[in-house]
């Protein structure tokens, strides 16, 4: 009998994002204080007061990879939203952090490039300073799923290296190829859009599909169910695929959802596209089959 292969994200279906999101929070505000010969406090308090205006409008701001299109929005992640602080600095018209813009461009190419920069440098620090802020029940969770008949590979777009490091942690063998007990694909490049702008509308939001990056290892990979916690980055694209008939996606597709997760999801489903809503990993195992 053929095995039932799952699809799971990993920032935020086994880690709390949330305590990552405030490391890189902490580098662009080290940062910009450095560029500007500025306080770090006094920075601080503008970013944060810039931050509460972007998350009052959480429909323009996110994740823009490219500079200019929103991969995931501010609302959909933590980790999204010191990236769309920068898109913010980048594009607002907001003359509290004007003269952000112009200093980070005196080193840098564009601000997406200072966002990277920043964010790679964090999850450094992060993992130098602190313990993997990973479940402690992960092994737990995955022996129940495995159990269930199914098998399981995370596709990330964090590196794999970190992935496996932390899996580590808590007991679990996970690595790239065959021989785990658990499999990866990291660097997978999920926030990656294509040449054109198609896109899906769920509740008066743009949600970008064409991930050429993640369409290729869905097809890969062919799997039964795919678990993300962010819709635009994990389920988005293969729920396109689902309803536009394409043999390799999935029959099923989870939300883990989040105290954070937002509304516009949630009320809805992303306008029928989640089939299931769970709080955990695990609670995977009644859906294998």
């Amino acid at each position: 009998m053929a095995t039932f292969k799952i699809l799971s994200d990993f920032d935020g279906v086994w880690t709390n994002q949330g305590l990552e999101a405030e490391e890189v929070h902490r580098w662009i505000v080290q940062e910009s204080a450095r560029l500007q010969a500025r306080a770090q406090g006094d920075i601080e308090a503008e970013l944060r007061a810039a931050h509460e205006r972007m998350m009052g409008q959480p429909h323009t701001w996110g994740w823009a990879p490219d500079g200019s299109r929103v991969s995931a929005y501010v609302d959909e992640d933590p980790l999204c939203q010191p990236s769309g602080l920068c898109l913010y600095i980048n594009r607002s018209d907001d003359p509290e952090i004007a003269h952000y813009r112009s200093a980070i461009l005196s080193e840098f190419d564009s601000l997406a490039k200072f966002a990277e920069h920043c964010y790679r440098s964090a999850m450094v620090s992060y993992r130098d300073r602190h313990p993997p802020a990973i479940a402690a029940d992960a092994a737990a969770q995955l022996q129940s799923v495995l159990d269930a008949g199914a098998e399981v590979m995370v596709v990330s777009n964090s590196p794999s290296e970190k992935i496996s490091a932390w899996f580590d942690a808590v007991g679990i063998d996970a690595g790239e190829g065959p021989g785990h007990q658990l499999r990866l694909r990291g660097s997978a490049g999920k926030q990656t859009l294509g040449e054109t702008d198609a896109s899906i509308e769920v509740e008066g939001r743009q949600i970008m599909i064409d991930r050429p990056l993640y369409r290729t290892i869905i097809d890969e990979e062919n799997p039964d169910l795919i678990i993300g916690d962010v819709f635009s980055l994990d389920l988005a694209l293969p729920h396109v695929m689902r309803t536009n008939g394409v043999a390799a996606a999935p029959s099923k597709l989870a939300l883990r959802a989040h105290d954070h997760t937002p509304r516009w999801i949630l009320d809805t489903r992303a306008g029928g596209a989640i089939d299931h809503v769970v709080d955990r990993f695990g609670a995977l195992a009644a859906l294998v089959s």
